[in-house]
Formats: structure tokens, C-alpha cells, sequence
């Protein structure tokens, strides 16, 4: 069978073994693009949503990425909604013969699966690994607790295949760098996907940039200025992509101030979290490392075991050797891998360095710099191109070991087995929670909320509290873009500060809109003249009465 199985064929298995995997996980009811149920009601995954929704009703502009609807009457992007720009603006321009209710965020799902099985098998199969063994080894990067843990939560951030290509492109340097044309090419493709996806991708995909264009100079023993030429296709694919989205176009807060409360525990790579049936969940420093999850699975573990095995027999095999056999381009990109590898954790775990409820040493204490590396507050994530150059080197490691390769293969299949087994748990919760059919039911049930859609005669809808309730907000959104009405604000993934134009709307209060209140937060409410109405947790004023 190994002899049989060509690359066009692997890769296609691997593609398929994708698919069945998302189907098996999430079901196809999430496939359906008229069903939105599942997509309400779930915090970040509903703001995706209805951050699709507004721009979709929204005109057309220049840049193309945004839409007044949710910030009025200032713009904002759909970057900032984590709504998959380049689907969100792809099914925008076919939105005339589109349904009235459309969503594209399970087909993403399905996608990102079927593309992480197979740059997955092109990496294992760029390394020559065994074709079984690369199509069985997929499985274990398909089924990652750490694209589990995002696809449907931080939906975009489950294109993890924009990671493997990254990697794919630093695996084929030696075979490919000398071919700038090209290479620059496929460099500026994944600037231009992560401007299009998730700008939290830039770090990871750019350190393995960095590592080609640096081994382009080492491997070819001379500093040519051709070699920078995939760096410069990159920056510009990534620039223009997010230019053309709105991503420098709107007040949206870039920078933070909280650096490290989200960033990488060093206890990550075995903190199951919940996603083990053996191994327990870990403290951590801060409660916001929950962004540095990065548990690799028993599997992955068993094969680590091997990878040692693997380790130590060869350096006994290169001393008695004679230190011989090894070429400079290997020790280079050795070199390259440990550096990428390290510079990765660094920054995943700044700056506050800790270990399990330890804090180790702080990188830096600069507050400018922290609050620029700020634009990458959740800087645990930063971890997963860690974890998966763990899984290709224990892949790699067994397929070395052992000299018959259906014996590399067996032992492959038996760790892949455990993986599964390991998560399994964690698999079957998911299916539960989205394979099933869900219905959405506002919390909104004040007869106000009907007696407001009658009215006919409003427009806009001003969220006064400086309190970004998260879930609260949505569903007030989910109400205004039933009735027609834009909104002052949002929950967006950058804030964008409406305080002044909220504060002049209220200080000069406009008959189309509708004021909502925190019911918490009424201090002094009287002084804006308006009528107000109790409304479940909220308190609603209008200029106008409603009766």
C-alpha cells in the first residue's frame, strides 16, 4: 500500500480524513448557511456573526471592510469583529441572491479542517516521512486540542492551516529559495491571508519568514538583497489585505495595557484543561492564561518518549562517527528551528515569565514597549506553531527510529489511537453542543421591546453605559438589526471609544433614537429629559413617548 500511494493521493486523504472529522465533530447541521441558531447566544461566536450581519446590510465603501452600523455614526471595520473579512466581503458581493438569513461560519469550519489535513501531509511528506505514516499523522494535527479549543469560539483563529503553510515554506527552503519569483509569491499569499483572517497570525507565520529569508543568506553563503524579496511580498500582501478591509481606517484601540494577564504559562504543553481523561487541569499565574492553552495529548507524549529514544541514539551513532555527516545547511536550519522555537515561547509567555502559580522573572518592565507588544495582548496564543513543530519532530523522530517502516507506522497508529482516546471526552462534548439543532430566544421579553419595533419612527439605538456588557450588548444588536436600527457600539475585539459622541447624542437627544441604560447604572438619568421605561434589566428612554 505505501508503494501505491502517491502524493496527490495522500494529500487527498488527508483532505478527505479532514472533512470526516469536522463532520464527525460538529455534525452537518452547521453546514446549513440559512441556520443560524447555533451562532446565537455563544459570546464570541456571536459577535462574529452578527459583525457579518451589519456589514452585509451596510453600503458599500471605500475601504471595502466597513460599515457604520455598529459604531454610528462613526465607521468600524470588520477586522475588528473577527468576521473572516475575506468571507465576510466574498459573500457580501453575492449578498443580492443570497438568502435573508446566511451564514458561512460552518463551511469555514469545514475548510479549515480539510486544509489542515493536507498542508499537514505536505509537511510530513516534504520531510519524507512514510505516506501511511504522513496520512496517519495528520490525524493527530486535524484533531489538535488547540484548533478544538478555538474552531467555534474564536472561529478565525481556527485557520491554523495558515500556521502549517508558514511552515511548510521554511521546511522546502533548501529546495526552494533560490526560486525568489516564486517564493515571494507564496510568501506574499500568506501576508494576504492573514490580513484577510486574523491579524494574531502575524507573529507566528512571521517568525518562520523571518527564518527562511535568514537561511536564504546563510545557506547561500552571501547577503544578496533578492533573498528579502519574500519579506517584502509578505508586509505588502499583508498591509494591503488589511488597508483595503478598513484595519487603518477606523479609532479602534490597538495597543493595551494589560500584556501578560493572557499570555502563555509554561505548564501549557501538559495543562489539560479539561481536555484529558487522564491528566488533571494546572493552576496558573493569571486567570487569563486560559489564551496560552497548548496541551499536546497522551499521543504526543508517547511519541516524545520515542523522539528521546530517537535523540540519544543519534548522537552516540554521530560520535562514533567521528563527528562526521553532518552538513553546514543542517546545522543551520537546527540552528533556525531551536531559535524560532525559543523566540516563539518568549513571546507567547511575555512578560511576566511564570510557571504553574510561580512568577519566574519578568521579561521586560518598560510600559511603552509592553504597550505596543500590547497589539497582541493574548500573547499566549502565540504558543501553537510550538506545538506543532513538537508533533512533525516526534512524527519524524519515530519514522527514523526504526528501519522498517511498517513498524514505525504500527507504533504511529497506536499513539495516533491514544491521541483520539485522550480528547475523546472533549470531542463528544463539542458534538453535543453543536451537532444538535439550537434555537435562539432573546432574553428581551418587556412588551417595550414590541411596543419600540411599532413605533416606526426609530434609527439608532445608544447604548449609554461606558460598561461593555459583552453578552448584554449582543443581544441588544440581534434586536437592532431585526428593526432596521444601527448602534452606537459593539462588543469589538478592539475597542473603539464612543464616549464622546454617546455624551453629545444624550447632552442633544435625537427623537430616532433609543437610549438604553444599565438598570445598575441610572444615577442622574433624569437630567436628560427623556421618557423611561423599565425593560427587564434595562432602563429605555426615548424623546417621544412610546404610547
Amino acid at each position: 500500500m505505501e508503494k501505491k500511494m502517491n502524493a496527490k493521493t495522500l494529500y487527498a486523504s488527508a483532505m478527505v480524513l479532514g472533512a470526516v472529522c469536522f463532520i464527525a465533530v460538529y455534525g452537518i447541521r452547521v453546514l446549513n448557511p440559512t441556520y443560524d441558531g447555533w451562532l446565537l447566544g455563544r459570546g464570541d461566536l456571536t459577535q462574529h456573526y452578527l459583525g457579518w450581519c451589519f456589514y452585509r446590510r451596510g453600503a458599500w465603501t471605500f475601504p471595502f471592510g466597513l460599515t457604520y452600523g455598529l459604531a454610528y455614526p462613526d465607521y468600524s471595520s470588520i477586522i475588528f469583529t473577527d468576521s473572516i473579512p475575506l468571507l465576510a466581503f466574498f459573500f457580501k458581493l453575492l449578498s443580492p441572491v443570497l438568502p435573508e438569513t446566511f451564514q458561512y461560519f460552518g463551511w469555514w469550519g469545514l475548510a479549515c479542517f480539510v486544509l489542515q489535513g493536507l498542508f499537514a501531509a505536505k509537511i510530513l511528506d516534504a520531510l519524507h516521512v512514510g505516506k501511511i505514516q504522513a496520512l496517519a499523522g495528520s490525524l493527530v494535527f486535524i484533531l489538535s486540542p488547540v484548533v478544538i479549543e478555538k474552531m467555534f469560539r474564536h472561529t478565525a483563529l481556527g485557520g491554523h492551516w495558515i500556521i502549517l503553510a508558514a511552515i511548510y515554506l521554511f521546511v522546502r527552503h533548501k529546495k526552494i529559495y533560490t526560486d525568489v519569483g516564486k517564493t515571494a509569491l507564496y510568501w506574499g499569499l500568506v501576508g494576504a491571508y492573514i490580513g484577510c483572517v486574523h491579524m494574531y497570525l502575524l507573529p507566528m507565520c512571521g517568525a518562520f519568514l523571518c527564518g527562511f529569508v535568514l537561511c536564504s543568506w546563510l545557506v547561500g553563503k552571501r547577503f544578496h538583497i533578492k533573498y528579502a524579496l519574500p519579506g517584502a511580498a509578505f508586509g505588502f500582501g499583508l498591509l494591503a489585505c488589511t488597508y483595503l478591509f478598513g484595519g487603518f481606517s477606523t479609532r479602534a484601540e490597538a495597543g493595551s495595557n494589560d500584556l501578560g494577564e493572557f499570555s502563555f504559562n509554561l505548564n501549557g504543553f501538559f495543562n489539560a484543561k479539561g481536555y484529558s481523561r487522564f491528566l488533571p487541569s494546572l493552576t496558573t499565574y493569571h486567570d487569563g492564561q486560559y489564551e496560552g492553552f497548548a496541551y499536546l495529548g497522551l499521543g504526543v507524549f508517547v511519541l516524545l518518549a520515542v523522539a528521546l529514544v530517537y535523540c540519544v541514539y543519534t548522537v552516540v551513532c554521530f560520535f562514533r562517527a567521528g563527528k562526521r555527516g553532518i552538513g553546514r545547511a543542517s546545522v543551520i536550519y537546527g540552528i533556525m528551528y531551536v531559535l524560532m522555537s525559543a523566540g516563539l515561547v518568549l513571546f507567547a509567555a511575555s512578560p511576566e515569565v511564570t510557571f504553574g502559580d510561580r512568577l519566574l522573572f519578568i521579561l521586560t518592565d518598560s510600559s511603552t514597549l509592553t504597550h505596543y507588544w500590547g497589539i497582541f495582548r493574548s500573547s499566549g496564543r502565540i504558543i501553537w506553531p510550538v506545538c506543532y513543530l513538537i508533533m512533525i519532530g516526534v512524527i519524524v523522530c519515530n519514522d527514523r527510529l526504526f528501519t522498517k517502516k511498517n513498524v514505525a507506522a504500527a507504533v504511529l497508529m497506536v499513539c495516533v489511537f491514544l491521541q483520539i482516546f485522550d480528547i475523546s471526552g472533549k470531542l463528544m462534548s463539542q458534538r453535543r453542543a453543536f451537532a444538535g439543532e439550537r434555537t435562539y430566544e432573546t432574553p428581551l421579553k418587556s412588551d417595550i421591546w414590541a411596543r419600540l419595533s411599532g413605533h416606526g419612527g426609530f434609527a439608532h439605538i445608544v447604548w449609554v453605559s461606558h460598561n461593555i456588557d459583552n453578552n448584554g450588548i449582543m443581544h441588544i444588536a440581534k434586536y437592532a438589526y431585526d428593526n432596521g436600527l444601527t448602534m452606537n457600539n459593539f462588543y469589538f475585539a478592539r475597542g473603539i471609544n464612543v464616549n464622546e459622541n454617546t455624551q453629545k447624542s444624550l447632552e442633544n437627544p435625537d427623537g430616532s433614537c433609543i437610549y438604553i441604560f444599565r438598570g445598575d447604572e441610572t444615577q442622574g438619568i433624569e437630567e436628560y429629559g427623556l421618557n423611561l421605561y423599565e425593560a427587564d434589566e434595562y432602563i429605555i428612554g426615548t424623546v417621544d413617548a412610546i404610547d
